[in-house]
């Protein structure tokens, strides 16, 4: 019985393992490595946002698709194709996606910079409130101080 299931174990990945991998053919329109990018980048961000705030889009009837197609002038076809074809060339698909990361990193790390810088100058703005509703309870000499300062 053992032997059996083994046989048939065996028997099951070999023919799983012949599979026929067919080349894919360029594209007509093929966009090269940095369109490419664009357009993975595009896809992305489009899908991110849609993500985020759905309603927004159905209130703007902003299709990706249509958004996709009429920057890179290609129908749904062509974009699966330019995907495809990019997706059996590995090399080069792996450039395109490492381009794609290292460009959302670069937008992740504006976006911290300037949350950062808005949350520091609401901070000021608050510190600068409340240096002011301290003025009534200061005595003369150091309201002539603290407004020396600003």
């Amino acid at each position: 019985m053992k032997y059996t299931l083994y046989l048939l174990f065996i028997c099951i990945v070999s023919l799983l393992g012949c599979q026929k991998i067919e080349d894919v053919e360029k594209p007509d329109k093929l966009l090269n490595k940095s369109e490419m990018k664009g357009l993975i980048y595009d896809m992305v961000l489009l899908d991110a946002s849609y993500g985020i705030n759905e309603k927004k889009f159905k209130d703007m009837s902003l299709d990706m698709l249509e958004f996709i197609s009429t920057k890179y002038q290609l129908d749904s076809t062509q974009i699966k194709l330019n995907i495809e074809y990019y997706n059996i060339n590995f090399d080069d698909n792996l450039e395109i996606y490492e381009a794609v990361k290292d460009s959302l990193e670069r937008l992740d790390r504006l976006y911290i910079d300037r949350a950062k810088e808005i949350d520091s100058l609401k901070k000021l703005k608050r510190i600068k409130k409340d240096s002011i509703a301290k003025l009534d309870t200061l005595s003369p000499k150091k309201i002539l101080k603290v407004l020396s300062k600003t």
